[in-house]
């Protein structure tokens, strides 16, 4: 399993909408705009895809950041608390 921050900025409210949804089938709000998610290969590649069918091209914009292991537990955040990673965090997607 890989982690990545996936984050976006999208023009339309309906199609925010969408991404948000389709983000939320892979991973873990950490903000507003800012999914975490942890995929297998397959699933980061149904996530990407699913995200091209949904985003204008010319007007939208969706970040993958890709995460390393140790990245991960030195995450720090200021303010409202961040939920800790957890090693056994599993992401089902139906």
């Amino acid at each position: 399993m890989d982690s990545y921050l996936v984050c976006y900025d999208i023009s339309d409210a309906k199609r925010l909408r969408k991404v948000a949804r389709c983000c939320e089938d892979y991973g873990y709000r950490k903000q507003l705009s800012v999914f975490l998610c942890r995929v297998s290969t397959t699933d980061f590649v149904r996530l990407r895809s699913r995200l091209y069918d949904i985003i204008d091209l010319n007007e939208d914009q969706v970040l993958f950041i890709p995460l390393t292991e140790s990245g991960l537990h030195r995450m720090e955040s200021l303010g409202r608390p961040t939920d800790a990673h957890d090693k056994n965090d599993v992401v089902m997607v139906v």
